[in-house]
This record gives C-alpha cells, sequence and structure tokens, in this order.
C-alpha cells in the first residue's frame, strides 16, 4: 500500500508540473534565411531524384569540398559536371532527412548555413545500396550555395554498386 500511495503521489507530482516560462534573456532567432537555404538545398536533392541539376542555385565561386581520400575540391562547372553525370547513371533517394539550421562558432547565432543528415537509396541497373550521409552547405547573401561538404562513403557505395552493373563498369573504362 505504501508502495501504491508513493507512486501515486510522484504520478501527480510529475502531472502538475508545469514547464518554466521562456527565458526573457533568451534572443528569439529569426528563421528566415535559414528557411530559404534550406529550401534551395532541398531544391538540389530534389534535382539529384529527378536528374535534372539546377546550376543557378550555386554561386560562381562555389566548391564542392572533397571530403573522401585524396580527394580534391571541385569548383561550380567541374561539381555541376559531376552532378548530371551522376544523376544519369544513379537513381538517387533521400530519405529520413533530417535539416537543422547551422551556427557561428564565435556567438553562436544562426549563420544561414544549413546542415543535414539522411539517407540515399541508390540504385543502378538492378543493385541497390543504402548511404547514410551528412552534409554541411554554406550560402551568401543572396541565397545561392557557396560550399558544400559531404559526408560518407560514396566511393564504397559507388564501387559496390558498379560491382553488381559490370556492363557498366565496362562502359566507364572506355571512356577513360
Amino acid at each position: 500500500m505504501r508502495y501504491l500511495i508513493l507512486t501515486l503521489s510522484a504520478f501527480g507530482l510529475l502531472c502538475s508540473c508545469t514547464p518554466p516560462p521562456p527565458c526573457p534573456e533568451c534572443p528569439q532567432a529569426d528563421w528566415t534565411v535559414y528557411e530559404q537555404n534550406k529550401a534551395t538545398l532541398e531544391s538540389m536533392f530534389a534535382g539529384f531524384q529527378e536528374n535534372a541539376v539546377d546550376p543557378s542555385i550555386y554561386a560562381d565561386d562555389f566548391v564542392d569540398m572533397g571530403t573522401g581520400l585524396n580527394e580534391a575540391d571541385r569548383n561550380k562547372a567541374e561539381a555541376v559536371e559531376q552532378y548530371n553525370m551522376l544523376t544519369t547513371m544513379l537513381t538517387m533517394e533521400l530519405n529520413d532527412a533530417v535539416y537543422l539550421p547551422g551556427i557561428d562558432t564565435t556567438n553562436f547565432e544562426m549563420d544561414g548555413s544549413v546542415r543535414y543528415y539522411g539517407t540515399w537509396s541508390m540504385q543502378m541497373g538492378e543493385a541497390t545500396q543504402q548511404l547514410k550521409a551528412y552534409g554541411s552547405m554554406d550560402f551568401n547573401d543572396e541565397g545561392l550555395m557557396t560550399s558544400l561538404q559531404h559526408y560518407a562513403d560514396w566511393t564504397a557505395t559507388f564501387n559496390a554498386l558498379l560491382a553488381e552493373n559490370p556492363e557498366i563498369m565496362a562502359q566507364m573504362s572506355q571512356m577513360e
């Protein structure tokens, strides 16, 4: 009986608690720029999924940072060329995407950058692979993407897809 009374008392206490009032000193963040830049990122990913890369969302000084082993950075023209090649070879779909605002590391305020986590489902021929990825994208004042950095094992995923598609691998080796 004593345990029942204690349990009911604890439950009543938990249920009666109300959250504290909002912090009066805490500034309210302006989400406008983040939301606009997030929409640009979603547009880029939609283009990947629809095989329609839109170069107009990238700034002229855009850099796709090479995050793979010995991978060089790519400028806008090189990146768009690579994205077009990938979208013609692969069917891609981003699942379970989570978007988050980036922050300025000196003042901890939102800086307009956008981060994402998600799982890319990729298909080449009959082969499919799932790839968990993290990315961070920066934008200029005009809302154009200035940099992209992806962290995932793209090379292993692509190689796994190619291994199940020898005819595509043969075509690629003839292009070199």
